[in-house]
């Protein structure tokens, strides 16, 4: 492919909402908590199905929210990811974790109603306010978004997780809850600017609504839902090796593993588009989790300046670097990327890399996931060890 040449739009994965609804796209466990920035998991089934229907082994080095890892098990595919936020890689393996479905109901059923009934200042180890006779915490930002009301519930929740088996799922649930029950306005969840504490005009629902004060509402709405996407899940997973992994593509280390890669299929982050830590800032206040943003590519706050872009094309291609030095058959290695490349970053980054791109196409996007509007266009870069 030359520079500059004209690359044609692919109609087939230009789904427009009414192609490809909603409901689709976030069927069962891909829409078991809320994530900016996932790609469909229909466009991964299309390269499963053609440039990597050979694969033996898949690998995402952006494993996000973990939609490639769900698709490969799907089609009965080992498979790996690397992500630098403990959140995501936590999200990541309780999807595509084998479960006990009828344990796990059990477990959700009782620790909402222990959440629902427990009388917090009988708990010797909660932190009591004496005054407000409220749990407490030393976290700011729980302070400063949460009613007392809601984030006693999600307290009280958080401690009793240690007592069941499927932990990881209860800290899903937790999460899902907490980002409901801020003091945020509706149409604003994703990155709210202020805590909303009077009522407001509400765009999204083209009333007036209230500021939230009750998290146990959504704490037993997702215990619920959770347990209905796990379940429908298990009816299509296989018993392959799935598994995502906390780490810095950059640098990870695969020779501590024994896994031979002959399929990538991701999409990296966009420069200066989103701080990935920063969406889910509740979780890891709540859950304790380390924060890992100073590792995260292309952060929103670094902006767009030539210093960020040269930042973010050198981060990306040591992440390729690595793949391809260290795990990558590149006999019969495929590469999938998909990503918006507006700045023309891509074709110097797999050179860079030693891979080169063998074919490019576009597809026009009517919008990624969830129901808000946001049309543009993505380029679909495929490197193929046997061109």
């Amino acid at each position: 492919m030359e520079k500059g040449e004209q690359i044609q739009i692919v109609k087939e994965l230009s789904w427009s909402e009414k192609e490809l609804p909603q409901k689709e796209r976030t069927k069962h466990v891909h829409s078991i908590h809320q994530y900016m920035g996932k790609y469909v998991p229909q466009l991964v089934d299309y390269f499963l199905q053609r440039d990597l229907k050979n694969a033996k082994f898949i690998l995402d080095p952006f494993a996000g929210s973990g939609t490639t890892l769900v698709q490969s098990n799907i089609h009965g595919i080992p498979s790996i990811g690397i992500d630098v936020s403990e959140f995501n890689v936590l999200l990541c393996n309780v999807k595509v974790q084998k479960y006990d479905t009828q344990l796990l109901k059990t477990e959700l059923e009782d620790i909402f109603l222990k959440t629902m009934s427990f009388d917090s200042l009988t708990l010797d180890d909660f932190v009591i306010n004496k005054q407000k006779k409220t749990l407490d915490t030393k976290s700011d930002y729980l302070k400063k978004w949460y009613s007392p009301e809601a984030l006693e519930k999600l307290l009280i929740f958080q401690k009793l997780i240690p007592n069941y088996k499927y932990q990881d799922v209860l800290k899903i649930v937790l999460s899902r809850a907490a980002r409901s029950s801020r003091m945020a306005t509706h149409f604003e969840l994703d990155f709210p600017k202020k805590p909303q504490t009077e009522d407001y005009y509400c765009h999204k629902h083209s009333r007036i609504c209230h500021p939230t004060t009750n998290s146990l509402t959504f704490i037993k709405r997702y215990c619920k839902d959770v347990l209905h996407r796990i379940s429908e899940f298990q009816n299509l997973r296989n018993d392959v090796y799935t598994k995502a992994f906390c780490g810095d593509a950059k640098t990870f280390d695969f020779s501590k593993h024994k896994f031979k890669i002959d399929g990538i299929i991701t999409s990296p982050p966009y420069v200066g588009l989103i701080d990935y830590h920063e969406q889910h800032r509740y979780a890891y206040e709540l859950l304790g989790i380390d924060d890992n943003s100073n590792h995260e590519i292309g952060q929103k706050k670094h902006g767009t300046s030539k210093r960020a872009v040269e930042k973010y094309k050198s981060d990306i291609t040591e992440v390729f670097k690595n793949i391809a030095n260290n795990v990558l058959d590149k006999k019969n290695g495929n590469i999938v990327v998909v990503v918006n490349d507006r700045l023309n970053l891509y074709e110097d980054i797999m050179n860079n890399a030693g891979l080169g791109i063998s074919k490019r196409l576009k597809r026009q996007v009517d919008r990624r996931t969830g129901r808000r509007s946001s049309g543009f266009y993505e380029d679909i870069i495929i490197w193929n060890a046997k061109r």
